[in-house]
Protein backbone atom coordinates (compact mmCIF):
# COMPACT_ATOMS: atom_id res chain seq x y z
CA UNK A 1 0.00 0.00 0.00
CA UNK A 2 1.39 3.41 -0.94
CA UNK A 3 1.62 6.27 1.52
CA UNK A 4 -1.21 8.09 -0.27
CA UNK A 5 -3.38 4.97 0.04
CA UNK A 6 -2.51 4.63 3.75
CA UNK A 7 -3.37 8.25 4.46
CA UNK A 8 -6.60 8.00 2.46
CA UNK A 9 -7.58 4.84 4.34
CA UNK A 10 -6.84 6.47 7.71
CA UNK A 11 -8.87 9.52 6.69
CA UNK A 12 -11.79 7.34 5.57
CA UNK A 13 -11.71 5.51 8.92
CA UNK A 14 -11.68 8.85 10.78
CA UNK A 15 -14.61 10.06 8.68
CA UNK A 16 -16.54 6.87 9.52
CA UNK A 17 -15.80 7.44 13.22
CA UNK A 18 -16.95 11.05 12.91
CA UNK A 19 -20.18 9.96 11.25
CA UNK A 20 -20.76 7.43 14.01
CA UNK A 21 -20.07 9.93 16.78
CA UNK A 22 -22.37 12.50 15.20
CA UNK A 23 -25.13 9.96 14.78
CA UNK A 24 -26.30 11.63 11.60
CA UNK A 25 -26.72 15.01 13.26
CA UNK A 26 -25.03 18.23 12.17
CA UNK A 27 -21.84 18.96 14.10
CA UNK A 28 -23.28 22.41 14.82
CA UNK A 29 -26.12 20.89 16.85
CA UNK A 30 -24.13 18.46 19.00
CA UNK A 31 -23.85 19.07 22.72
CA UNK A 32 -22.64 17.52 25.92
CA UNK A 33 -20.73 14.24 25.75
CA UNK A 34 -21.22 13.77 21.99
CA UNK A 35 -19.47 17.02 21.09
CA UNK A 36 -15.90 16.15 22.19
CA UNK A 37 -16.05 12.72 20.52
CA UNK A 38 -17.27 14.17 17.24
CA UNK A 39 -14.83 17.08 17.32
CA UNK A 40 -11.95 14.67 18.04
CA UNK A 41 -12.75 12.71 14.88
CA UNK A 42 -13.36 15.91 12.91
CA UNK A 43 -9.85 17.04 13.85
CA UNK A 44 -8.46 13.71 12.67
CA UNK A 45 -10.26 14.05 9.34
CA UNK A 46 -8.94 17.60 8.90
CA UNK A 47 -5.35 16.74 9.77
CA UNK A 48 -5.31 13.64 7.60
CA UNK A 49 -6.81 15.66 4.75
CA UNK A 50 -3.91 18.08 5.05
CA UNK A 51 -1.46 15.17 5.13
CA UNK A 52 -3.05 13.66 2.03
CA UNK A 53 -2.90 16.92 0.08
CA UNK A 54 0.73 17.42 1.15
CA UNK A 55 1.69 13.91 0.08
CA UNK A 56 -0.02 14.29 -3.29
CA UNK A 57 1.67 17.63 -4.00
CA UNK A 58 5.09 16.73 -2.65
CA UNK A 59 4.86 19.32 0.11
CA UNK A 60 6.08 18.60 3.64
CA UNK A 61 3.57 16.69 5.74
CA UNK A 62 2.01 18.43 8.73
CA UNK A 63 3.69 17.52 12.01
CA UNK A 64 1.68 16.14 14.92
CA UNK A 65 3.47 18.37 17.42
CA UNK A 66 2.56 21.60 15.67
CA UNK A 67 -0.61 20.81 13.72
CA UNK A 68 -3.44 23.17 14.55
CA UNK A 69 -1.30 25.61 16.51
CA UNK A 70 -3.62 28.40 15.38
CA UNK A 71 -6.35 26.77 17.50
CA UNK A 72 -4.28 26.49 20.69
CA UNK A 73 -5.72 29.61 22.31
CA UNK A 74 -9.27 28.47 21.61
CA UNK A 75 -8.46 24.98 22.87
CA UNK A 76 -7.39 26.37 26.24
CA UNK A 77 -10.96 27.36 27.08
CA UNK A 78 -13.18 25.28 24.79
CA UNK A 79 -13.54 21.52 25.05
CA UNK A 80 -14.65 21.20 21.43
CA UNK A 81 -11.55 22.92 20.09
CA UNK A 82 -9.37 20.95 22.51
CA UNK A 83 -10.84 17.68 21.23
CA UNK A 84 -10.40 18.83 17.61
CA UNK A 85 -6.74 19.68 18.19
CA UNK A 86 -5.98 16.44 20.03
CA UNK A 87 -7.78 14.37 17.39
CA UNK A 88 -5.73 15.89 14.59
CA UNK A 89 -2.47 15.52 16.44
CA UNK A 90 -3.23 11.93 17.45
CA UNK A 91 -4.06 11.01 13.85
CA UNK A 92 -0.83 12.50 12.54
CA UNK A 93 1.21 10.84 15.30
CA UNK A 94 -0.33 7.45 14.44
CA UNK A 95 0.43 8.01 10.77
CA UNK A 96 4.05 8.91 11.54
CA UNK A 97 4.42 5.79 13.68
CA UNK A 98 3.43 3.47 10.82
CA UNK A 99 6.33 1.68 9.16
CA UNK A 100 7.25 3.04 5.74
CA UNK A 101 6.81 0.57 2.87
CA UNK A 102 9.95 -0.07 0.89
Amino acid sequence: MTRVERIAAARAAALDALTGAAGGDSLCTLARERLPAAKYHEGAVAALGEALRAEQSGAPAPRAETWGAVFATRAESDIGWRAYLVGGRDALAALAAEPVAR
